[in-house]
């Protein structure tokens, strides 16, 4: 018989406390930056003050003789170019951090200061020096779908439209970086703030030229990522040497202000976009010319047009190199530029037609995407929770005669979120009851700790709290990466498995004593029935193991996951058009994401998506100096994020359709931060009655676009 989710589940689909949730909120949990070994050293890294340097000579002769040094590492020695300010240069270690930080001070370095270019228009304008071998710009090859130009001729109603988002960083709370530890020649332990435990592993094993069975990555706890922590870095690498050469472990996490230089960032984005409908509100053509900056190393795309049915489509993108930190990988990359673009004129081309933008973007909706009945259906969810249709009024209407004018807006996103089918977790059953799930995953903020235990007190009967969720450990069987809302869907099946196989191996092994056989044997709260009937507590049915526990791999199994999510959010904001100060009022969330294992872990992922999201809305923003070269704001104090008052009510809904057990499990840690800031932009719009084209939504910004509108005679 095929693997499936249970059809009445008595635990799976419900609010159950994270396992780990008293460690973490009492301080007992130790993250990897809390791991202290015997003999640790602490390391520091110099870094380029420079956007754009090559270095002319180096000499670390005076740090390595001062008290507490015991190892210097050249990171880009004599002839190397840095490409920007945060660049590595070379790395101490010392018994102080103290000691480590004078001794990077004393470090020599002789540059030349070469040209840079920080921003994107420094970077494009005319006779900027190219200081990026090909271009400081590169355009791609325009994809085309039918017939754009001609669409657009014959469109009734066309809009153009402008629109940008700025580069923004990861701000982990826990930066990057490691402790290693040789234990010997040949053999390394290291303890990592990493989304991936064996790909670190691997790493440095490929690194040092040693096998990956003997290099140990542990991972109990993490203090964030979001798609910025997949390997070792340069800064791991660094951290091995420097332990090898000194003979003791090293500690090296970055440094708040190289978190934000060099820790990666999410790529900016902007859009010159043309659309056109005709006069009953459906889209016949868009052509847009977009780009972006990924810094020194690119990947700036973006998925454009995003969500709606357009027949005729052309877009260009532009891959913009400036000297700054290279982008990685932040939640959801890439959506969240391309719903904002996209939402942004969307809501635009409503305006000029005259219709509702919520009925506009549902006639526009690909009658042949299976996600079109999801859309529908959570619009129509938002749209009650948020007042749409009695609140909402068109876009400049909301305020009366005061300086507060109130808005509504909203937008549409999706995501995959599909699981891998290589990996897997083992579940071992001990004769004196205890049950332990094993796998070499880690997490990332997904509770998927809990979600194992979940799936194992399911099958055996038992409560969570009964399962031991061993994780974070490279030397585990294989485990998912925890990226692209892939951890639970990867290992939520493999773990069915694994209990499932473990719980029928049990039965078989203790059936014959019971004089029973092992299809008649069940379990039900912490009971073992026989043909129906109560027999024994579960620990006196693992006491009939003997001496031998039970011990069982499983892997996935097809049905048990699935990808492919939709989602809306709308929110409500107050403007202040004398200051340009926005309010966030209230957000509404409604998200699908397939099979629910943890409710209460899923409303925390989607309230932290809405956060997330909100932040890119309101507040963040690297900002450079086209001078210096340098980031004015590599700190928490100009890096502005939300606090607490900044936070408004969020409303969120789960959206199960029928089919939610069919579709197995998806991941959701990804899709509900990308239309947030759409959202909250629309609104800000619809309020004032003018498209603020930048974001985030700030003061400056929304008095900007008061400002050129005014000017224009729109205001």
């Amino acid at each position: 018989m095929a693997l499936s989710w249970p059809e009445s589940p008595r635990l799976i689909g419900k609010k159950i406390t994270r396992l780990d949730g008293l460690a973490k909120s009492s301080g007992r949990a130790k993250y990897p930056s809390d791991i202290r070994p015997e003999g640790m050293l602490f390391a520091v890294l110099l870094h380029s003050p420079h956007a754009h340097a090559k270095i002319t000579s180096i000499d670390t002769s005076a740090a390595e003789k001062l008290p507490g040094v015991k190892a210097v590492s050249i990171i880009n020695d004599k002839g190397k170019t840095v490409r920007f300010h945060g660049d590595d240069i070379a790395a101490v270690a010392a018994e102080t951090e103290e000691q480590a930080r004078d001794a990077v001070r004393a470090i020599k370095v002789v540059y030349e200061v070469l040209p840079h270019v920080v921003t994107e228009s420094q970077s494009t304008a005319p006779g900027a020096p190219e200081v990026f071998k090909g271009g400081n710009a590169r355009k791609g090859r325009a994809q085309v779908k039918g017939k754009p130009e001609d669409a657009l001729k014959k469109a009734d109603v066309v809009i153009e439209g402008t629109y940008s988002l700025p580069v923004i960083t990861h701000v982990c709370l826990e930066s990057h970086g490691l402790t290693a530890k040789w234990d010997a020649p040949d053999k390394l332990t290291v303890w990592a703030s990493t989304q991936a435990v064996q790909v670190t592993a691997n790493e440095l094993a490929e690194a040092f030229s040693i096998p990956p069975a003997n290099v140990t990555v542990l991972t109990d706890y993490m203090g964030g990522g979001f798609g910025s922590k997949f390997g070792a870095e340069v800064w791991g690498r660094v951290a091995a040497e420097l332990a090898r050469k000194a003979g003791r472990p090293v500690r090296l996490f970055l440094d708040r202000e190289q978190e934000h230089l060099a820790g990666g960032n999410r790529p900016s984005a902007s859009g010159k976009v043309r659309i056109g409908a005709t006069k009953d509100g459906k889209l016949v053509g868009l052509i847009a010319e977009t780009a972006g900056t990924g810094g020194a190393r690119g990947g700036s795309n973006f998925p454009f047009p995003y969500v709606y049915a357009i027949p005729n489509v052309s877009r260009a993108h532009t891959e913009v190199f400036v000297n700054g930190g290279g982008a990685r990988a932040m939640r959801a990359p890439g959506h969240p530029q391309g719903c904002a673009i996209m939402e942004a004129a969307m809501d635009d081309l409503a305006d000029k037609l005259g219709v509702d933008p919520l009925e506009f973007r549902l006639r526009n909706l690909d009658p042949n995407e299976f996600r079109t009945p999801m859309y529908q259906a959570e619009v129509k969810i938002g749209a009650e929770l948020i007042g749409w249709k009695d609140r909402r009024k068109p876009r400049g209407q909301n305020g009366g005669g005061g300086p507060i004018k109130h808005g509504i807006g909203m937008g549409l996103h999706q995501w995959g979120g599909g699981g891998d089918l290589d990996k897997k977790v083992t579940c071992t059953i001990n004769p004196d009851g205890s049950v332990e799930m094993k796998s070499a995953t880690q997490d990332l903020g997904t509770g998927i700790r809990t979600v194992l235990a979940i799936i194992a007190a399911e099958v055996l009967g038992l409560q969570p709290t009964d399962v031991i969720a061993s994780i974070g450990n490279s030397s585990y069987p294989p485990g998912q990466a925890s990226g692209g809302s892939t951890t639970t869907p990867s290992m939520a099946p493999p773990a069915l498995d694994a209990v499932t196989r473990a719980r029928d191996a049990l039965f078989k092994k203790i059936a014959p004593a019971l004089q029973a056989a092992p299809e008649e044997l069940t379990l039900r709260e912490g009971q073992l029935m026989v043909r129906g009937e109560l027999s024994m507590s579960w620990k006196d049915a693992c006491r009939k193991l003997g001496m031998a526990s039970v011990s069982e791999t499983g892997a996935a199994a097809e049905g048990l996951a699935s990808s492919g999510v939709a989602g809306c959010q709308f929110a409500e904001v107050a403007v202040d058009v004398e200051t340009g100060v926005v309010r966030v009022k209230k957000i509404v969330a409604v998200q699908d994401s397939g099979l629910i294992i943890d409710r209460l872990t899923w409303e925390s992922q989607v309230y932290g998506g809405v956060i997330m999201g909100l932040n890119y809305g309101l507040f963040e923003e690297r900002i450079m100096d086209p001078e210096t070269g340098v980031m004015l704001n590599p700190d928490l104090e100009m890096y502005k994020l939300a606090g607490a008052s900044d936070i408004p009510e969020i409303v969120i809904h789960a959206y199960q359709p029928d089919d939610q057990k069919a579709r197995g499990v998806i991941g959701i840690g990804e899709p509900p931060t990308i239309a947030t800031a759409a959202a909250i932009a629309n609104a800000v719009t619809n309020a004032i009655g003018v498209r603020v084209p930048e974001w985030p939504m700030t003061p400056r910004n929304v008095l900007n676009a008061l400002a050129t509108a005014s000017k224009e005679g729109k205001a």
